[in-house]
């Protein structure tokens, strides 16, 4: 069975033989949904990869949340792949649609065996495992996989 990749809040990023997705329809190969209206319109593990470059810090929802419905909707060993501007960087500051400011250190929250997973994990029942961590050029890029599916 061929692979369900979900390009989350593509923008221009049109690729071919995945889903793009963008909060309107401004391409005839976007699929439109709000990403601040949950659950999000995709069926419990049906995607395989999730990729959201600088997507998660326009929301109106909180990070938690929106990683709740990644969980939710990504198959079990299914790798959800997050840019997102550091706190830090200037860039984060001028675009007047970023909502939310985060360190490095806040997917540590999701992970339970990270010191911020170990001291909050009241937080989210939803575990997802760091695979790769990378910050540069004042981003972070992420890997998640989940836990528990």
């Amino acid at each position: 069975m061929k692979p369900t990749n979900l390009n989350l809040g593509c923008g221009l990023d049109i690729r071919e033989g995945w889903i793009n997705h963008d909060k309107v329809k401004h391409n005839k190969h976007i699929s439109a949904h709000n990403l601040n209206i949950t659950p999000w319109p995709w069926g419990e593990s049906t995607i395989d990869r999730i990729d959201a470059i600088s997507v998660f810090e326009h929301l109106e929802i909180d990070l938690i949340t929106a990683l709740n419905e990644c969980w939710r909707i990504i198959v079990p060993k299914g790798i959800l792949h997050i840019k997102y501007p550091l706190f830090t960087s200037p860039f984060v500051h001028n675009d007047p649609t970023h909502r939310w400011f985060w360190s490095e250190y806040v997917v540590d929250f999701v992970d339970p065996t990270t010191k911020y997973g170990k001291q909050a994990p009241y937080y989210t029942p939803y575990k997802w495992q760091i695979a790769h961590k990378n910050t540069s050029d004042r981003n972070c890029w992420v890997n998640l996989i989940p836990r528990g599916k």
